[in-house]
């Protein structure tokens, strides 16, 4: 869902950014789950054809940045790449303020936890895209 959130702000702004997700423990090849389709459309966005993929080494050194959804992702992250400093879990990089829980998944939960973490995602995906937007200024806060 991040990466779908990601990529329709920066394609609404006219930016050249892209991102695209990878799993610490994904189901390769599994479509997104309904739900997480679902929430994504009530914000409309279209997630396209996304498959889930294992996150490998060479993702992570061809990568600018890397954003994890919890401390825990960015643990085993670090575990596979020499490149510590640009990973970070997404409200620890949108907010520049330390994350000791991030951002709970909500895979095979009712639609409700889907929209309560879309949500969440919304807002720190802002954020980031913002900091990386001149016409917003590089802001660090």
């Amino acid at each position: 869902m991040a990466e779908a959130i990601f990529n329709a702000l920066a394609r609404d702004r006219g930016l050249p950014l892209r991102a695209e997700s990878a799993g610490v423990a994904a189901l390769q090849r599994e479509r997104m789950a309904p739900n997480a389709v679902a929430v994504l459309e009530e914000l409309g966005i279209s997630p396209g054809p996304h498959r889930a993929r294992q996150v490998r080494e060479e993702m992570i050194e061809a990568s600018d940045l890397v954003l994890a959804m919890s401390p825990k992702h960015v643990t085993e992250l670090r575990r596979l790449s020499d490149h510590a400093d640009k990973i970070y879990t997404l409200p620890e990089y949108a907010t520049g303020a330390a994350d000791k829980e991030g951002i709970p998944d909500p895979y095979g939960s009712p639609i409700i936890a889907y929209r309560a973490s879309v949500r969440q995602l919304f807002e720190y995906v802002e954020r980031t895209v913002d900091r990386h937007d001149p016409g917003q200024g590089m802001r660090d806060d």
